[in-house]
């Protein structure tokens, strides 16, 4: 009896295992071989789901929106702890968060000039947008966030926010970076509180 795949799992495995290599290998390491060793998995078996380098490398942007927006979506609560905790899950603040803040940069680097994965990088950056829409949104409705005179403003401001202190992270090797950068990020919320 042949036997039943769970391609949700299988993939899974294979997303893992993509991050793995460009975590450790970068871009350069990136193959359909590497990954399918780095799985456990038959070349052959890896190509049937991933025909082309270029469909892996937009899986794996794809697979970081999904799974942040899954973790974002199991919280719950309301006010500044939500929004601290859902903000706090697109920052690398965690070795898991760190892999896919490595694996988005490199592959953003290289959307640059590969047309094939700019609709998935734009994907993540407006989704990063959105949550920072409803994270400002969130703080007006509970009554934690003073008045927002300009509210497309103040989402660009905290998306920037957002996106350097990501990039402080990955590039730090102070001990006590994700401490300082969620210290940065709590701040920022205090003074949209007034």
């Amino acid at each position: 009896m042949p036997r039943l795949i769970d391609h949700a799992e299988r993939d899974r495995e294979i997303g893992d295992a993509a991050w793995r290599v460009l975590a450790r290998e970068g871009l350069a390491g990136l193959s359909v071989r590497k990954v399918a060793d780095e799985a456990g998995l038959a070349t052959a078996s890896l190509r049937r789901a991933f025909p082309t380098q270029a469909a892996l490398r937009s899986f794996c942007l794809d697979r970081i929106q999904a799974t942040v927006g899954d973790r974002i979506l199991a919280h719950s609560g309301e006010g500044l702890p939500l929004v601290r905790a859902v903000l706090q899950e697109v920052l690398p603040l965690d070795e898991t968060r760190r892999a896919e803040m490595i694996v988005q940069v490199q592959l953003g680097s290289l959307a640059l000039t590969d047309a094939s994965l700019q609709d998935s990088v734009r994907q993540l950056s407006d989704g990063v947008r959105r949550v920072c829409v409803l994270a400002l949104g969130e703080l007006s409705r509970s009554g934690a966030a003073g008045a927002v005179t300009d509210a497309e403003a103040e989402a660009d401001r905290l998306h920037a926010l957002l996106d350097g202190l990501a990039l402080q992270l990955l590039w730090s090797r102070e001990p006590d970076e994700a401490a300082r950068v969620a210290a940065v990020l709590d701040r920022h919320l205090a003074a949209l509180a007034g």
